[in-house]
């Protein structure tokens, strides 16, 4: 846990806020009763800084890894924690010029209590980059002072930034396009539902990072090894394949349905997963649909002696 004072407008000296960050595994801990005090001494100092008169803004990063739905784990410390947010986030003390943030990629393991209104009021969801938002990631690492390839630049007059811009459009094109290349899988959902989900669906601003590592490193092996110099059209073409071939942030079979309801979809339980690229995706359909045959048998009200 770390104090900061950040000043909140530049213009104005006397208007600053005190910052508190806490790492939500920092926590945990394996003495009984120590994860609830941290939580009890982070709202106390709080407020005792608030009723200086400076606000306080206090910061749960990973809000998942300590606050987990309540009989999720075999974890009794975790739920008591739960209980100890509960209490000073709308109990007898009020939190007056304290305010509570915090960031989470799995909100559905956090425990419902925690967010609802009058807890935590507001939800921003940072949505996956669509093409509009891949082109504007790109251009963060496509310069023109790069060494562009020579046929490209003759071909748009010379011009290095309008190179680069061709660049970022034909392949955000080339990556966000929905034809059978970027298939990634088709779902069906318990409702009878069907969606067909593309490579896109998965996209990260650190993947395109990465596309743009990969092509530079493409380029220099290039120059080293025949001397054509400049990044081109089909380095980032290859290094867009190469990064949804061996990028981990695609979810297996097992981890699909967790993921589809991230995006912010329904939650919908999944019965059959058919396609993809990989090898396994044959089998995921018959295993995820026996999955819930053996769950439904299991379930099923054992029938009585006097029923027909």
């Amino acid at each position: 846990m770390r104090w900061r004072k950040r000043r909140i407008c530049p213009s104005v000296d006397h208007l600053s806020a005190n910052f508190l960050y806490i790492k939500g595994l920092e926590l945990l801990n394996k003495y009984v009763g120590e994860g609830e005090r941290q939580v009890r001494s982070i709202f106390g100092r709080a407020r005792e800084r608030a009723a200086l008169g400076s606000p306080v803004i206090v910061f749960f990063d990973e809000m998942d890894g300590a606050f987990r739905t309540r009989g999720s784990t075999f974890n009794d410390a975790e739920s008591t924690m739960v209980g100890q947010l509960l209490s000073e986030l709308d109990g007898m003390q009020p939190l007056t010029g304290v305010v509570v943030l915090a960031a989470t990629n799995r909100e559905d393991m956090i425990d419902p209590a925690i967010l609802r209104p009058g807890r935590f009021d507001a939800k921003i969801r940072i949505e996956r980059p669509d093409a509009h938002d891949a082109k504007e990631i790109f251009a963060q690492y496509l310069r023109s002072s790069l060494p562009i390839s020579s046929d490209l630049l003759r071909s748009i007059r010379g011009d290095p930034k309008l190179a680069v811009g061709e660049l970022i459009r034909r392949t955000v094109e080339y990556r966000y396009a929905e034809g059978e290349t970027n298939r990634f899988v088709e779902v069906t959902y318990l409702n009878g539902a069907r969606e067909v989900l593309y490579f896109k669906d998965f996209s990260l601003g650190a993947m395109i990072k990465n596309i743009v590592t990969r092509a530079k490193k493409m380029a220099v092996k290039r120059f080293l090894s025949s001397g054509q110099d400049g990044l081109s059209l089909s380095d980032l073409y290859a290094a867009v394949d190469e990064e949804f071939a061996e990028s981990e942030d695609f979810p297996s079979p097992g981890r699909l349905g967790p993921c589809v309801r991230q995006e912010g979809r329904a939650y919908r339980l999944l019965v059959n997963v058919e396609g993809g690229i990989f090898g396994f995706w044959a089998r995921s359909s018959w295993q995820m649909n026996h999955r819930i045959d053996e769950w439904t048998s299991r379930h099923e009200p054992a029938a009585s002696d006097d029923q027909p």
